[in-house]
């Protein structure tokens, strides 16, 4: 019996000593498991908190829940993220192209395609939580990386160079990673400056992998109820249209024939800007094809007009599958320029009987039909 125990006692060690061998141990192994982890990755939800302690000394805790998307091939985040920080009202969404920041209270949204905007999302509310390095871990400008480890965590220490011209030393981050998935579950980023310490702390938990998705980036369900926010811009370029002759054009229609503005004369206009990413665009398109059938038997037209031409096919199945029966053109540089068009969408055009521009609105107007029923008239 004794014996057998001895070799129990062996065997154990064996194994031990077999599994460690097989765990990484060094800092390369380490980082080169935890990209292979995330390789994997196609969405997660985190709950989260954050804690702040400033160069002031104060500190802040926000806590709250994230949902990502991981998409590879964009260029700013690589991935779609909701966000919700907890005893807030907003919510930051982020699709690929639009930054959504809503206001729950008032049943608002405001919309950016900006990369001012889009990185806004991440200095407030819920976006504050999020924490890229779990998707993408980044050893970027480091000087040098340790590891530690205890029973369930490495900790890589990202050492980074000092900007001595600010009096910033003492750079570092520390990556916490859970042995049992090799994800990042904590970062820590560390800095001191004139004697002062600037410490930001994130801690995930509650982390759930490639689960069935359930939310739609493409559609926020915010959309169906919510109405958009659009802050007064008195320098935005295109409200200098205003009262003015609509710049000309001829463009060609989805279905192959050519529009010229020219021909419009004595009738109402209605040019709608969008775009087959935009979701507000999509979600308004009823609204607008509801207008369209209930006035074009009143010289009063509309057209959908879009811009972004590596999407046409795209808009042309989507045109077809959504049955929208108004006539939908393609754009070019030069009505981009006549009507210094940003890009950012939705925007309606209404053009008068004279040919002059009535009004410009970014986002689907509450009271779009009664503006065209006073131009009508």
């Amino acid at each position: 019996m004794k014996k057998l125990s001895i070799i129990s006692l062996l065997l154990l060690f064996a194994i031990r000593v077999f599994a460690q061998s097989l765990t990484p141990v060094t800092v390369d192994e380490v980082i080169t498991a935890v990209k292979k982890a995330q390789a994997s990755i196609k969405n997660v939800s985190y709950t989260a908190q954050r804690i702040d302690t400033l160069l002031t000394s104060d500190t802040r805790t926000f806590s709250g829940k994230v949902l990502i998307q991981v998409i590879p091939q964009d260029t700013i985040y690589g991935f779609h993220f909701f966000s919700k920080q907890d005893d807030d009202n907003s919510e930051q969404v982020y699709d690929g192209h639009i930054a959504y920041l809503t206001d729950q209270d008032k049943k608002q949204y405001q919309m950016s395609m900006t990369l001012s905007g889009f990185l806004h999302l991440t200095g407030t509310g819920g976006g504050r939580l999020l924490m890229p390095d779990l998707i993408k871990l980044d050893t970027s400008k480091a000087s040098n990386i340790t590891l530690k480890q205890d029973e369930k965590y490495y900790y890589l220490v990202i050492n980074r160079p000092d900007l001595t011209q600010y009096d910033i030393i003492n750079r570092r981050k520390t990556v916490t990673i859970d042995k049992s998935n090799m994800l990042p579950v904590a970062v820590r980023d560390h800095q001191e400056n004139y004697g002062k310490t600037q410490d930001l702390y994130y801690h995930i938990t509650s982390l759930k992998i490639n689960q069935p998705p359930y939310y739609s980036f493409s559609s926020p369900p915010f959309l169906k109820e919510y109405t958009q926010f659009v802050p007064a811009k008195t320098n935005d370029p295109m409200l200098s249209l205003v009262n003015q002759l609509a710049p000309a054009f001829t463009l060609t229609s989805f279905d192959g024939k050519t529009v010229m503005s020219e021909d419009f004369k004595g009738k109402i206009i209605l040019l709608d800007f969008w775009e087959v990413w935009c979701a507000p665009c999509i979600e308004s398109m009823p609204k607008v094809e509801k207008l369209y059938d209930k006035y074009k038997n009143r010289d009063f037209l509309i057209y959908g007009i879009i811009n972004d031409l590596k999407q046409l096919q795209a808009a042309k199945n989507l045109v077809k599958s959504k049955g929208i029966q108004f006539p939908i053109l393609s754009g070019n540089a030069k009505l981009k320029i006549d009507y210094k068009f940003d890009g950012g969408v939705p925007m309606y055009v209404l053009i008068d009987k004279t040919g002059r521009v009535s009004w410009i609105n970014r986002g689907y107007p509450g009271d779009m039909e009664e503006l065209i029923i006073r131009a009508l008239e």
